[in-house]
């Protein structure tokens, strides 16, 4: 769990591995045939646990990945391994130490469709991240409604007598009443989201990180700042950032903006989107400070007039730890922009947007 925390370059993984062999007795070559199986296999369980862009990626590539897998395995320990004779099979636990960093790069450097692309015919790209954490919550009262509904029913019952004396007959008559009231009752209960503020937090650590990323995968990123004192008022950042201080969605008309800006500017990509940072609490385990953070992102394609979507991301959790709630938070933001930009770049490629 570990590796999920925080921006590691070497993560420990298990990998299975077999082979059957032909001679009476398992040989050395057999045996690192096996173990270089279980290395790949490891890399595969990482690259699974990691994102679907990137597995994708992975198995497009499978084949060149398999042929190098040594190169990004930095160690190995034999976890179980067991000699079936009778069968002539044998089969291999290890616990491989993986260099993501090589690993990863490598395999963007290599990606479907991006192999044979230089740096400088990437396209240009801006972005903004806003960071934000809730600093009210105005919840509601549900509003209940009843209802009865009465039905009322009379019924009438009537005697009539005769009766004859000696001089005289005598007649008579009685009428019963009765009324009876069925009630049906029914109603309903109205749930009114809470209402959330957010206070911003800085985001240029944010930035950075996101820079390294997209700058390393071989496109241009440039600053928004840049974009906005050239857009004539179009693109506000001030204007964005306070927007997402009260609520999750931009005003259509500021989205425009902002979209049409970035186009004026023959910039054609734009990143936004939103890093939500939850409250901190302890982890069971390590009994260390942990912090979550939420991310949601889109990627807008510019070059028309009409800005289209061509990757959304999430929403997702990253979760970091420190000995404090500032070193948790700030694991946090930086696991969760590191992971985002990858996935996009990683999403970019696979659609050969580059």
């Amino acid at each position: 769990m570990a590796s999920t925390f925080v921006c590691a370059q070497t993560v420990s993984e298990k990998g299975m591995g077999s082979v059957t062999y032909s001679g009476w007795h398992l040989s050395p070559k057999d045996r690192q045939a096996a173990i270089q199986k279980a290395q790949f296999n490891a890399i595969e369980r990482y690259i699974a646990a990691t994102d679907a862009a990137r597995s994708r990626i992975f198995e497009q590539q499978h084949a060149r990945m398999a042929a190098h897998a040594g190169d990004y395995i930095l160690g190995s320990t034999v976890l179980n391994e067991e000699d079936d004779k009778p069968t002539k099979s044998f089969n291999v636990v290890i616990r491989a130490d993986i260099n993501t960093t090589r690993l990863l790069n490598d395999l963007g450097s290599g990606s479907a469709s991006a192999s044979d692309v230089t740096q400088h015919n990437h396209l240009q790209l801006t972005f903004l991240f806003v960071a934000r954490s809730q600093s009210t919550v105005q919840s509601f009262d549900d509003k209940v409604y009843r209802r009865a509904d009465a039905e009322a029913s009379t019924s009438h019952k009537t005697r009539e007598g005769e009766s004859v004396h000696s001089h005289a007959v005598g007649t008579s008559d009685q009428v019963e009443g009765h009324s009876s009231i069925a009630t049906t009752t029914g109603g309903s209960v109205t749930r009114k989201a809470a209402k959330v503020e957010w206070t911003l937090a800085p985001s240029g650590d944010i930035n950075t990180a996101m820079t390294g990323i997209f700058s390393d995968a071989g496109y241009q990123p440039i600053d928004a700042a840049m974009v906005e004192a050239g857009s004539n008022g179009l693109l506000s950042i001030n204007a964005i950032r306070d927007a997402y201080s009260h609520g999750n969605d931009l005003p259509a008309k500021m989205l425009f903006n902002a979209t049409q800006a970035i186009h004026q500017a023959d910039i054609p990509l734009f990143a936004l989107g939103t890093l939500d940072i939850g409250l901190p609490d302890i982890d069971p385990v390590s009994g260390n400070t942990r912090v979550y953070v939420t991310v949601t992102g889109k990627v807008y394609d510019v070059r028309s007039r009409f800005a289209s979507t061509v990757i959304a991301v999430g929403p997702v959790q990253f979760a970091g730890m420190g000995p404090n709630d500032d070193v948790a938070r700030n694991n946090a933001l930086k696991l969760a922009a590191d992971k985002t930009a990858q996935t996009m770049v990683d999403e970019l490629n696979n659609k050969g947007i580059h």
